[in-house]
């Protein structure tokens, strides 16, 4: 179970990493303040709700019982 926890860590790090990449350039590179301000917040909320959800979702797996057949 371990192995399968600091996969997923990696994979939360990455999914990070890109979002802030993606913040970055909504907010440095603008067209309009006003659009940039709202899809910032569109942007914040969904993946806020996406990282919550999944992660709920990981912890609910019973991941002893699914790997106790190999």
């Amino acid at each position: 179970m371990g192995i399968i926890t600091l996969f997923y860590l990696l994979i939360i790090i990455i999914f990070l990493a890109i979002g802030a990449g993606i913040i970055f350039h909504l907010l440095r590179y603008k067209i309009n303040r006003r659009v940039a301000g709202i899809m910032f917040i569109i942007y914040i909320s969904g993946s806020l709700i996406f990282l919550v959800s999944n992660i709920i979702f990981f912890r609910s797996v019973n991941w002893n019982q699914i790997f106790s057949n190999f």
